[in-house]
């Protein structure tokens, strides 16, 4: 089986999507006979390429929000290279891959894969005219393709919604984690440095981009209420963005700034933050136009052994299995959250039971392997 891979967020830039594609393309180095990943240029690849085991082909014009320039060069690859089936990690650079196989006359089955938001993105939305023809681009790539892999169940819903057709393809493969990468280890010593004078306090973590969907605004007025029940606690929450000065407003208006800590980013490992802390937190909620597609952050928080508080939106519920792995409460809903944090950190026997029950589900179901499994399994009948 010849892969052409083709990605439009890749490593050494820093994302979801971007791990998505980076494990993935792992995965497919050793179940194929042979793969090229084509990932956009940025600084740092050749040195990336260098030492991670996949063949990668970097082009600039494959990172556009539409990919559109990437035809022409993905033309000229086809006319080089014979390939079975192409996978892309986003409808965008599908639609390249499309038009390229089209204007060299290739027969070429393209999967694509769908994570969420960008079925609903509506970045021209300004310039209604641009923005029909971004939707139809997006339609016509969707309405092409062989068939797709969701992240979660509630992006399938999605995505059979934006194919509009009778018969869709649809296998959902959820995101995986690296058990090695992320496994319980002693982080005591930057629990420590974290938790500051609240040492020997519980410590909740969120780790995400500072955006508003992201819905740490309800984390923060659940942890004021928490407070009132643990004084010492500390909420740790990792990452940046453009949310950040309202969020910091927010702490402060609570009166809960001495007890949280906004750390924009870090050298240390991010498991060492899973491991620091009691209980991983992070209710996402819908947005128009943006969505939480699955939640990886919750997988390798509970791959560390950690028990993991999510809001029933988007794909959530997937990543977390309620009361099992993890609790879900309702997006928006301060109150509930503060029960459930309550619950937890008032019992410290369930707080473990749930984060062994999440590490388990990992290793039996939830790693990168298992994603790639499917996924090539998917494409090599693809090609028979």
């Amino acid at each position: 089986m010849r892969v052409l891979m083709v990605a439009s967020n890749f490593p050494p830039v820093i994302g979801g999507i971007q791990t998505y594609a980076f494990e993935l393309a792992r995965g497919l180095v050793r179940r194929s006979s042979e793969l090229l990943v084509v990932a956009p240029k940025s600084e740092g690849a050749r040195e990336f390429d260098a030492t991670s085991g996949v063949p990668t082909l970097r082009m600039a014009s494959i990172g556009d929000d539409l990919a559109l320039s990437g035809i022409l060069p993905l033309s000229l690859l086809l006319r080089r290279r014979a390939f079975d089936v192409a996978f892309a990690t986003h409808w965008a650079p599908g639609f390249a891959v499309q038009e390229a196989a089209r204007v060299c006359g290739v027969d070429l089955r393209v999967f694509i894969a769908a994570h969420g938001k960008e079925l609903l993105h509506r970045p021209l939305a300004a310039m209604p005219f641009a923005q029909a023809m971004y939707d139809r681009v997006r339609r016509v790539a969707l309405q092409r393709a062989q068939g797709f892999f969701p992240v979660s169940q509630r992006t399938a819903q999605l995505l059979a919604a934006a194919v509009a057709r009778s018969s869709v393809d649809i296998c959902v493969v959820s995101n995986g984690v690296d058990p090695t990468q992320f496994q319980p280890s002693d982080a005591s010593g930057l629990r420590a440095d974290l938790a500051g004078p609240s040492a020997g306090g519980p410590m909740l973590l969120s780790v995400a981009r500072l955006v508003t969907r992201k819905g740490l605004d309800t984390a923060l007025h659940a942890f004021s209420e928490v407070l009132k029940e643990h004084p010492s606690a500390t909420y740790v929450i990792l990452g940046d963005g453009p949310d950040y000065g309202r969020l910091a407003r927010l702490a402060s208006e609570l009166g809960v700034t001495r007890n949280v800590s906004f750390i924009a980013r870090s050298t240390r490992p991010l498991a060492d933050y899973y491991n620091a802390c009691d209980v991983f937190v992070m209710p996402a909620r819908e947005e128009p136009g943006d969505i939480e597609g699955f939640g990886l952050v919750f997988l390798e928080a509970g791959a560390c052994g950690k028990p993991v508080i999510g809001a029933r939106a988007g794909g959530v519920t997937d990543a977390i299995q309620d009361g099992v792995t993890g609790l879900l409460v309702p997006p928006d809903d301060p109150e509930a959250l503060t029960r459930a944090l309550n619950g937890l950190l008032g019992d410290p026997e369930w707080c473990a039971a749930l984060g062994r029950a999440a590490r388990a589900r990992i290793l039996r179901e939830c790693t990168w392997d298992h994603a790639a499994d499917r996924i090539a399994e998917r494409l090599a009948g693809a090609t028979i």
